[in-house]
């Protein structure tokens, strides 16, 4: 498995070669195409919705779009204290595993200036106010309160998705706007490394960790993965009351529960789901978490209906 087959010299080789400046991605300059869809059709479930016209479709997607892109720089709150904790703790280790590590935290501050500086245009030029759920730091103050291995297995799920969003959806999609394409092709370059790096930083801890441990780890991370769909949930309905306030109409109570649905299931399917099911998580988990894997696969199907 590709991200089992690393270390940390070799993180370090792959995250020098691919490294970029966020004012190569996105400057006060650039511009969005909001002629364009932002989310690839595959990944917008409120595209299907037949009351909406053509134009709420595509205000909608672009709404999701913010949303999906501030959710990154929301997560990567914590995920920079988790990687500056691993990092500290090889203060007096291995030199390489420390300087992985310090990347590792530096990059997650660079992608949260990047996800910054596309809202803020967004918000610019998109015309009417969008609505963003939760409190980062305080989301991030709950989730590393958990173990740390239950932690790693979160960061672990979620910088999966962002890899196999790029891949499967956005990387070869003609429809969507080249900027936020391009957001996520630089995003995907650097999370690539850093899931080898959550995989390393886990089995370290997994080998000296006893069952006990190991199943408070598992228990953490299916306690984040449901306080993570409530957040989804949240971000989903305050999505409808964007849409209105774009579209400058005030929706029917039924519709309107449609749409916040459409939208709920496109964020779990996105954030949750994905995760969930992918190969390389599910075969990681069977080989080191096998007290997840049922777990795993029955929240899955939940999360399918």
């Amino acid at each position: 498995m590709s991200i089992i087959n690393s270390d940390y010299d070799k993180c370090i080789d792959l995250s020098e070669r691919v490294a970029w400046r966020v004012d190569d991605v996105v400057s006060s300059q650039s511009r969005l195409d909001f002629n364009k869809p932002f989310m690839p059709s595959a990944m917008d479930f409120a595209r299907t919705l037949p009351f909406l016209s053509s134009m709420e479709k595509l205000q909608l997607n672009q709404i999701f779009g913010n949303a999906y892109s501030y959710l990154f720089y929301f997560v990567e709150t914590y995920i920079i204290v988790m990687a500056m904790d691993s990092a500290r703790a090889e203060l007096h280790g291995e030199e390489s595993n420390l300087r992985a590590l310090l990347r590792f935290a530096e990059e997650e501050v660079k992608h949260q200036q990047m996800f910054l500086r596309f809202n803020e245009l967004f918000k610019l030029q998109f015309g009417t106010e969008c609505r963003l759920a939760g409190d980062s730091q305080a989301v991030a103050k709950v989730i590393l309160s958990k173990s740390p291995m239950g932690v790693l297995l979160t960061t672990l799920h979620l910088e999966l998705i962002t890899q196999a969003h790029y891949i499967d959806c956005i990387k070869d999609s003609q429809e969507v706007d080249d900027l936020f394409r391009s957001l996520f092709k630089h995003h995907w370059l650097e999370e690539s490394q850093h899931a080898k790096l959550d995989v390393l930083e886990l089995l370290k801890l997994r080998r000296k960790a006893d069952e006990a441990q190991v199943q408070q780890a598992v228990d953490d991370y299916f306690g984040i993965c449901s306080a993570f769909e409530e957040l989804l949930a949240a971000q989903a309905k305050l999505d409808v009351g964007s849409l209105e306030l774009a579209a400058g109409r005030t929706f029917p109570e039924s519709k309107a529960a449609a749409i916040e649905a459409a939208q709920r299931r496109s964020y779990q399917r996105a954030f949750l789901y994905c995760g969930l099911t992918n190969t390389m998580f599910q075969e990681f988990l069977s080989q080191h978490f096998p007290q997840a894997v049922d777990r795993a696969a029955r929240l899955a199907k939940q999360l399918a209906k």
